[in-house]
């Protein structure tokens, strides 16, 4: 705008206010979306994006819109209008084609490229909703078409394709002035119409009259006038162009003549209506039950204006972050929302179900499982925990998962403490692992070892299942006061403890351990972790600090401190040997497949993690099937101790197990108790606790006993057992001075005293090797060994010396640090005292990472995959708390990267207070909403991200690709929830849905937090190196970077195995140009998180992802440089202490060097600049050196009332400012900016449309002369669909193709037919609108040859069924003369509503010259107009001279007739027929009921 200076003042000012909020827009004005609009409506009117308001009547094809770029076009929609039977244009369909969709719309039907589709429709970029007033398209390329199913069509576009497009709806650029109409000529709205005809072969559609003048109407100006000027629309008068509509309306009532329907002034009113809310206006209600009356469904009620956005049970905070603008249509009362769960229309809030796998539970019921119980309160599940055991197992020898669920997997070669107390030191499990079998890695756990009694009992449990305490070999079962050891079979043994901890050793096929822990249980430490409830800090050594690697962490407990450490083994053991992989790949996939043994259990426990260490351990063990058989065994033991015995599961694979149990013991899957002994008889079972988890091995059948030969004996064959010795018959023992003999092998005898061996120690006494950072209490001898000690008092500092203990060093991710030296982590600084790290407190902010196709980090540090194909929440703070609200919501937005159906997110949608910002496509985008409080942003380039910084404490980086991390500040603690979690530094609780519960399931709760409740769930884990495996060898080899060499320096600090994973994941699933993209993004993640962990890495090279930032340096200079790990520029920001609330990383990129005469880097000119070059800043913005800092009065100062001070472009929008009284400054009004470039034409390739629908249905009545009763009885068949268009050159479901597939199941001379669409079952053939043949004769033949390729050049998928009529001895009756007139049509449809043929009643008179006499009276034929689109013919066989048939064609539907009864069809006349009867037998006539028409039937 050109500005004088004297108001250059108010400019800058309102420059000011922009850039502090970044856009700023006047509270008292909501967003104008009109200049985005095109619409038609009412008796052909039209308005163009730019404003223009004409008529066109053309009822031909129309180019309505299309993008007419040059080089790309990426959309196009046509209509077509037609008149309906009240004489009034209304459009007949609607094709849309989008880059990669082609969308057919007519009323009530949707066919996405050629099939039949359902709405709500969900694909990738396509959204497709159908309700009671609209049908609405969504594409995410930036269109949005909305229909009202009759006249009133509406098409939003976004402002990229200004300039752009062709058609009805002009050129959209901004310049309202009927440019359209003028340019290359003079000429009027219909000339221009006519060029928008679609041409098409044999299209006999004629232009209209382009000399045509329109009518003046004046004589209804004065009702239109005082109608559109009512108060309802009180805020729309300043907004449109109020003349515009007035004289649409004029032109509405000329066309109707004087007729007074509801289309006459409704339509335009509507519209008139619709723009207003689409300019920010709130129109009211203007509708009466007497004048253009809305009805809704249900208790929903009809509005003119409000949210589209409604909010339901499942999505109550749905309005809050609604994008739409406000619309009419149906909605919810006040104080009610939409019940989604049970599909009761309106209720209020409190009456709201919860769901929970796909079951609806009602306010109020409660529901638990074993960790919490939760009650359904308004919609959400509102949870408390119960106590809760944990579990711990010991694995394969090397996979250990914690009790809060980490897992990890640790090559040890030493004793390991697994569990003590961290208080007290009174009890420890410990356990032996080491190296076996022949290949190099593999693991294997020797021995558990349980001190108890404060460690002075020592019991040792060994793989060949033998159990010592205190060196004495103890039989079993063995129970004393502090612990007590069963054996339920010859698999397992019990321990139970009096500290909380139950053991369950496995010993057969290889040795795995399994420890569970009460809720009393706290203070654990160890292997086992800490078991407070939080993942995040299992790894958290004596030392003070969390380490990153199971190495690491494990290294610091090893119970013996002369072992060495352990590296981390990152190699995949199954790269190693192809024919290993086979056999594991084809073994383990058993524990994946849904048809197989273990497919019961998939639904409570993922198999993902359980195939992972199967084909691990199968790989990399000597004897593949006996690790083999250990991994199944563990799913299979962790499935019963939820519940799910899986019985049976070994009978296809490591049967020989089931064969081998010894003597004549049997295998059993379901053992809760203990093993029958004749011992345990003899102890009463007293000490026999059954609270186990349900086991499997070799045991005795029922009613059988194992006796001390290991023998299934019945109890009458049990020996005598007395003080430890079994007795046999003949024998005595001395009781009371009483001498007694065993005279029979009978239980008789038992002991009631039981005896205790205590020994002090487990070994022989050698000193304990001090080690520093390490308590002595937590070391422990297992053996007299030689070698090297350090000087009593010295302490081993783990790096082969020996220090005081003042002099201890400290270790962390496998570097040593001195005492007294300091590190960074995170937001804390730990300094070395002693060997332990003491560490600040202050609290950091959270980071999650989602990355990839569907990597995701939450910011309590959980790593898992989800990959959806819709929008889902990342983090936001409407968390449905009824007392607080929520200021920010990200969302992401996932698209298609591959042809694998794997997603990435390729879109980010931030709503911050009042503001959406949109990354998309390199670039981001400001909308302003209408509700939301004013929140102020700031955005950056720093290397290669994008960094959007608010001022409410959030803020996200992006890489403008597939990655981004969101930061929030501490205040957020506990008070997000979405896919990143909920931030309360307890990752086992991240899987919290959008209703509260808590799950295990990624895909379950993935699927919880989309979005939008039309877009369909994730059902299965999408694994692309499956589905393109000759991909998956060069995703390992690229991937390998990430494991190698070059990230060492890492390793340590960042466990590198699950990027690589997913690295391999996303080079195989973008396997449609980008590849390279997706590896660099997967590589660039975790050196990015290397970066955060202090370890820089150069991995980027000419050959590798490389960056050019030689694109920067002007010519002959070179200033521009990669760093990979940012750089800490000095910027002219920094200078004047301009600062946010957050320290933003280094982050990787492109970074000036500034030379020593030019330090500081001026980021607003993008130059090196001395310092006194820099600019100056107020309040956080820029001021040019010598520009001037507004204050407050310049602000608001001006003098010429009605002056135009200035004109402010916010987006596509100007905005005119004037000088109002007083020296106030007002908005004059606003307009879209215009554009400078010229409009663009298109040409549209030619189609055909000929519809046509033929069937034959008259049936031929028949005589019969017979003595006893007959019946004709009829009935419908099954639904028949044999042929596919899309391999058969169309559909041809003729009788012959059924008879070939299904014998006899259709009879030889069909009565009648029925058709239709497979996908579409309540739309007539008509209504279909294919050219399709529907014949009771043959069947039914659709050519793909035959159809409009303009919409689609398939057949859709159509079925058929047949009426048959078969004769049948029936019980015989009375004759007399009907009183019921019968109907005497037959007549063949295309709908679903089941018709039915009625035959006449025919009475039979025995006689010398037996005759049938019935008199018929012709039924007149009724024919129904159609449209042009289809023609609809039926034929009939040629009748006898003594019958008179009826031939109709209609389209009316029919309802189906019951025996017994006659129902007339609509819109047919009935014939009237005369019966001459006589008692005697009669032939009488019945017509079943066809089934109720359903999908599939």
């Amino acid at each position: 705008a050109v500005v004088g200076l004297g108001i250059l003042i108010f400019v800058c000012c309102v420059l000011n206010l922009m850039i502090e909020g970044k856009n700023w827009v006047d509270p008292r004005r909501t967003r104008n979306h009109g200049h985005y609009v095109c619409s038609t409506w009412g008796n052909n009117h039209f308005k163009t994006f730019d404003g223009d308001i004409y008529q066109f009547p053309g009822m031909c094809e129309y180019n309505f819109v299309s993008d007419c770029q040059d080089s790309y076009r990426e959309f196009s929609v046509h209509i077509q209008r037609a008149l309906n039977s009240n004489n009034h244009p209304e459009i007949q369909y609607i094709l849309i084609t989008i880059t990669d969709f082609t969308v057919y719309l007519k009323p009530k039907l949707a066919v996405v490229d050629g099939r039949i589709v359902k709405t709500p429709y969900y694909s990738s970029g396509l959204l497709i909703e159908s309700n009671d007033v609209y049908t609405k398209v969504y594409a995410k390329l930036g269109l949005i078409l909305i229909w009202n199913q009759e006249d009133a069509l509406m098409v939003e576009l976004d402002s990229k394709f200004g300039n752009q497009t062709c058609g009805l709806c002009g050129d959209y650029n901004g310049v309202p002035i009927y440019n359209e109409f003028i340019s290359g000529g003079d000429y009027n709205s219909i000339t221009y119409g006519n060029l928008q005809k679609i041409s098409k072969p044999n299209d006999e559609c004629e232009d209209p009259d382009e000399t045509q003048a329109l009518p003046s109407c004046s004589e209804h100006r004065d009702e239109c006038e005082k109608l559109l000027t009512s108060s309802a629309f009180a805020d729309c008068h300043s907004r449109l162009n109020l003349e515009m509509y007035i004289q649409a309306c004029m032109q509405d009532k000329c066309a109707c003549k004087g007729n007074e329907d509801s289309f006459c002034l409704c339509s335009t009113i509507s519209e008139y209506s619709r723009q207003c809310s689409h300019a920010g206006g709130r129109p009211g209600e203007w509708r009466t039950e007497n004048f253009c009356y809305k009805t809704c469904p249900g208790n929903m009620v009809y509005r003119e204006s409000s949210s589209p956005c409604m909010d339901t049970c499942s999505h109550l905070e749905i309005s809050s972050l609604c994008e739409e603008h406000y619309m009419d249509g149906c909605f919810c009362p006040e104080g009610t929302v939409y019940d989604d769960i049970t599909e009761n229309g309106c209720v209020p809030v409190s009456q709201c179900y919860c769901r929970l796998h796909g079951k609806g539970y009602s306010p109020g019921e409660t529901i638990s499982n074993e960790c919490e119980e939760c009650t359904c309160d308004s919609g959400r599940w509102m949870c408390k925990d119960l106590p809760c055991p944990g579990t711990c197992s010991l694995e394969g020898g090397s996979h250990i998962t914690t009790f809060d669920g980490k897992k990890y997997t640790f090559h040890g070669d030493c004793y390991y403490v697994l569990a003590k107390s961290a208080v007290n030191n009174t009890h420890a499990l410990l356990a032996e692992l080491a190296p076996c079998g022949s290949t190099d890695g593999q693991t294997c756990l020797k021995t558990v070892v349980l001190l108890v009694d404060n460690k002075k009992n020592v019991v040792v449990f060994r793989s060949d299942g033998s159990v010592s305490l205190n060196e004495m070999t103890v039989n079993v079962p063995h129970v004393s006061a502090s612990f007590s050891v069963f054996k339920p079979s010859s698999y397992y043994l019990i321990v139970h403890t009096s500290f909380g901890l139950q053991l369950q050793i496995q010993l057969s096929p290889v040795m795995q351990l399994f420890v569970t822990a009460d809720q009393s249980v706290q203070d654990l430490q160890g292997l086992c972790g800490n078991f407070n409830g939080m993942e995040g800090d299992d790894f958290k050594t004596t030392s003070g600090l969390v380490e990153a690697t199971g190495s690491a962490f494990a290294n610091t407990w090893k119970a013996q401190s002369t072992c060495a450490d352990q590296v981390e083994k990152l190699e995949d053991p199954c790269s190693l040997s192809i024919e290993s992989a086979n056999y594991a790949e084809h073994w383990c996939s058993l524990l994946k497949n849904s048809e197989g043994p273990f497919a019961r259990c998939h639904s409570v426990i993922d198999p993902a993690e359980y195939y992972k260490r199967c084909k691990y351990d199968t790989c990399l063990c000597k004897d593949s099937e006996e690790c083999l058989c250990a991994a199944l065994s563990s799913y299979s033991r962790a499935c019963a101790f939820k519940g799910i015995v899986l019985g049976g599961w070994r009978q296809s694979v490591c049967s020989d197990e089931v064969s081998a149990c010894p003597g004549n013991q049997v295998f059993l899957y379901n053992l809760t108790m203990c093993q029958q002994t004749c011992r345990s008889i003899a102890d009463g079972e007293k000490y026999c606790l059954q609270d186990f988890a349900p086991v499997d091995g070799c045991g005795c059948p029922d009613n059988t006993y194992l006796d001390n030969q290991d023998t299934c004996v019945p109890i009458s064959k049990c020996p005598c057992y007395y003080k430890g010795s079994y007795l046999e018959p003949g024998d005595y023992v001395t009781k009371d001075g009483e001498r007694w003999y065993v005279l029979l092998p009978l239980p008789v005898c038992w002991d009631k005293s039981h005896f205790k061996l205590l020994f002090k120690y487990w070994t022989s006494q050698t000193p304990v090797q001090l080690r520093c950072g390490t308590s002595p209490t937590d070391l422990y001898q297992g053996e007299c060994v030689s070698g090297c000690v350090c000087p009593e008092g010295l302490f081993d500092d783990g790096r082969g010396g020996c220090v005081v203990e003042e002099d201890c060093p400290c270790i962390h991710n496998s570097d040593w640090y001195n005492h007294g030296q300091s590190i960074t982590v995170d937001c804390n600084t730990c300094t070395c005292q002693k060997g332990v790290w003491s560490c600040t407190e202050n609290v950091c902010y959270g980071t999650c990472l989602i990355y990839g196709s569907g990597h995701y980090i939450t910011f309590d540090g959980k790593f898992y995959d989800f990959d959806g194909s819709c929008e889902y929440v990342a983090t936001q703070d409407y968390c449905g708390d009824k007392n607080s609200g929520g200021s920010f919501s990200i969302i992401t937005e996932n698209v298609p990267c591959g042809t694998t159906g794997v997603t990435c997110s390729k879109a980010i949608k931030m709503f911050i207070g009042k503001t959406e910002l949109k990354l998309e496509n390199k670039d981001y985008k400001e909308i302003q909403r209408d509700v939301g409080d004013d929140v102020y942003y700031q955005n950056k380039t720093v290397g290669l991200y994008l960094v959007i910084e608010a001022s409410n404490g959030v803020m996200l980086i992006w890489d403008k690709k597939t990655t981004v991390f969101i930061k929030l500040t501490p205040d957020y603690k506990g008070k997000v929830c979405g896919l990143c979690g909920n931030f309360d530094d307890k990752s086992n609780n991240d899987f919290t849905s959008r209703s509260g519960l808590q799950l295990t399931s990624a895909l379950e709760f993935g699927n919880s937090w989309k979005q939008s409740s039309v877009c369909p769930d994730v059902t299965e884990e999408i694994k692309p190196c499956d589905l393109k495996p000759h991909r998956k060898p060069w995703a390992e080899k690229e991937c390998s970077l990430i494991l190698s060499e070059i990230f060492k320096i890492c390793h340590s600090k960042v466990n590198p195995s699950p990027f690589y994973d997913a690295c391999v994941h996303d080079a195989c699933s973008c396997d449609s140009g980008g590849d390279c993209d997706c590896f660099c993004s997967a590589v660039a993640a975790y050196a990015q998180e290397c970066t955060k962990a202090q370890a820089c890495v150069f991995w980027r090279s000419p050959d590798i992802c490389p960056i050019f930032c030689d694109y920067y340096n002007p010519r002959n200079e070179c200033e521009w440089h990669y760093e990979p790990c940012g750089s800490n520029v000095v910027t002219c920001r920094m200078i004047y202490n301009v600062s946010t609330n957050f320290s933003v990383p280094y982050l990787e990129g492109c970074y000036p060097r500034c030379p020593h005469e030019k330090p500081i880097y001026n980021e607003e000119t993008k130059e090196c600049v001395a310092a006194d070059e820099c600019w100056c800043y107020h309040n956080g913005n820029p001021v040019i050196i010598g520009g001037e800092i507004p204050t407050e009065e310049n602000c608001t100062k001006c003098y010429d009332v009605g002056e135009t001070v200035a004109t402010i472009k916010d987006g596509d929008i100007c905005t005119i400012y004037v000088c109002a009284e007083n020296g106030s400054v007002v908005i004059g009004g606003s307009y879209p900016c215009p554009l400078t470039t010229s409009p663009s034409t298109i040409t549209t390739s030619p189609g055909t449309n000929t519809i046509t629908t033929i069937g034959n249905s008259d049936t031929e009545p028949m005589s019969f002369i017979a003595a006893p009763c007959l019946g004709l009885i009829c009935d419908w068949s099954e639904w028949f669909d044999v042929s596919n268009p899309e391999e058969d050159g169309g559909d041809y479901e003729t009788y012959e193709e059924i008879r070939k597939e299904h014998g006899n199941k259709i009879c030889t001379a069909p009565e009648n037919i029925e058709c239709r669409a497979k996908d579409s079952p309540d739309k007539t053939l008509e209504e279909l609108g294919q050219k399709v043949e529907c014949n009771v004769t043959y069947g039914l033949i659709c050519k793909n040859e035959e159809q409009d390729a303009s919409i689609w050049h398939l057949c859709y998928n159509y079925e058929i069924r047949v009426n048959c009529c078969e004769w049948h001895e029936i019980p015989c009756e009375t004759a007399s003369t009907p009183s019921s007139t019968p109907t005497a049509s037959s007549v063949t449809t295309g709908t679903t509503v089941p018709t039915t043929t009625t035959r006449q009643s025919t009475t039979i008179t025995s006689k010398p010259t037996p005759t049938a006499t019935t008199t018929s009276q012709p039924t007149p034929s009724v024919t129904t107009p159609v449209t042009s689109a289809s023609t609809v013919s039926t034929t009939a066989p040629t009748p006898t001279p003594s019958e008179s048939p009826t031939s109709t064609a209609t389209t009316t539907p029919f309802s189906s007739s019951t025996q017994g009864t006659t129902q007339t069809v609509p819109g047919v006349s009935s014939s009237t027929p005369t019966f001459t009867s006589t008692t005697l037998p009669t032939i009488v006539t019945q017509t079943h009921s066809p089934p109720p028409s359903q999908p599939g039937n």
